[in-house]
């Protein structure tokens, strides 16, 4: 198939999630012998994998603006339709998408949706942490804007159950609408180290020292600020224990300052961005992985990137991290997401690593269910089951 996919940025430039499953998502369907193109908005001068067919829409910018992104993202998948000829336009970040109406796509062509998460909700939870106030206006704006990419789609596909319900009660989606695909990570990125003492050693860490780790963009919702205050309870059962916290974003000050005034400057360290490389060293090392997430997990990939290297994860019992973690090991879970929660689990596996699944069962979990060709063959049957569609019955 020619599968026609826009995206929002491009993981080697611009950090997150989606951009990450993007990226390896257009590698994946390629490999599985699909033609792809994808659209993104990444820096004016980025590099990006041309052979893969990725179109930077951002070349045509003069001024960043969002409403300019809306524009060439829509000259540019535009373009592709007539040059490409797609069987299926699937958008993977509804906001780029707007302005592409269903009758700039030919009526044989099903639009599938890939949902990564709600925008405006995500939006409006940043804006109440930071002011106090419900600003319900631009809530219901963004919201629309998202609705009319999600009225012209004829089917949508999710990582999670989680996020499949947020589009029943949030988006009023037909459940009929909506396929739940799991993520996935690239395993043979993500794996164990070869010599594990050794890395752990050139990263600085002595033999048997607990070593915690958390990779989040720092906002609010990421529940860092939490995390934080239980390393305090934590230190004194371990006062070894340490625990990077890699990743970048508005709270990072504030965070800072809490961690001087805890008086944890020796155990908690905010790494900032960090390479994919030094990603997945950190993976390694660690005893545990932390997702301290309180809201809006659509699905966790960070938790499967952890386990593909044989590392346990803890999280909250939240979206997607939950259904991952319920199907690895339900004492995985923290019981709720305040500080004592997380520092009370903590605790409690540091004192008995026996809870813990092994690094083996960890990485066999991720061989069995979230692996980038089951992903690519269950999107598959779900364009090819649209396509049939659109050919039998033209709206």
């Amino acid at each position: 198939m020619n599968v026609l996919s826009t995206g929002m940025g491009w993981i080697d430039i611009q950090h997150g999630g989606l951009n990450r499953y993007f990226a390896d998502y257009t590698r994946a369907m390629s490999e599985y012998g699909h033609r792809g193109m994808g659209v993104v908005v990444a820096p004016r001068d980025a590099r990006l994998p041309q052979e893969r067919g990725i179109d930077n829409a951002a070349s045509d910018i003069r001024i960043n603006h969002f409403l300019n992104r809306m524009k060439v993202v829509q000259r540019h998948a535009v373009q592709a339709v007539r040059s490409f000829q797609p069987d299926v336009f699937n958008p993977h970040f509804a906001f780029y998408t707007t302005m592409v109406t269903r009758k700039q796509i030919p009526l044989h062509v099903p639009i599938v949706t890939h949902f990564h998460g709600p925008w405006a909700m995500e939006s409006k939870v940043e804006e109440n942490a930071k002011t106090g106030l419900m600003n319900e206006a631009r809530f219901w704006l963004k919201k629309q804007v998202e609705q009319l990419t999600y009225r012209r789609s004829d089917s949508f596909i999710v990582l999670s159950q989680y996020f499949r319900d947020v589009l029943v009660h949030t988006y009023g989606i037909n459940k009929s609408k909506i396929h739940i695909i799991p993520g996935a990570v690239d395993h043979m990125l993500f794996q164990p180290s070869s010599d594990r003492e050794k890395l752990r050693a050139e990263l600085g860490f002595a033999a048997g020292q607990p070593v915690l780790f958390c990779i989040r963009r720092l906002v609010r919702r990421m529940g860092i600020d939490r995390l934080i205050y239980a390393m305090r309870e934590v230190i004194q059962h371990h006062p070894d224990a340490v625990l990077w916290i890699g990743g970048d974003g508005p709270l990072r000050t504030e965070l800072e300052n809490m961690i001087h005034e805890l008086d944890l400057s020796a155990q908690v360290k905010l790494l900032g961005r960090i390479s994919n490389e030094e990603l997945v060293r950190c993976y390694q090392a660690a005893d545990i992985s932390i997702v301290p997430t309180q809201t809006l997990e659509g699905f966790g990939l960070i938790t499967v990137e952890s386990l593909a290297c044989g590392t346990p994860v803890l999280g909250t019992p939240y979206g997607g991290t939950r259904e991952i973690l319920e199907d690895v090991e339900k004492e995985l879970l923290f019981t709720d997401g305040t500080a004592e929660s997380i520092s009370r689990k903590i605790i409690d596996v540091l004192d008995h690593p026996a809870l813990l699944p092994s690094r083996e069962a960890c990485r066999a979990k991720v061989l069995e269910r979230y692996t980038w060709s089951r992903v690519a063959s269950a999107v598959t049957d779900v364009f090819a089951e649209e396509i049939q569609k659109r050919r039998t019955f033209r709206p």
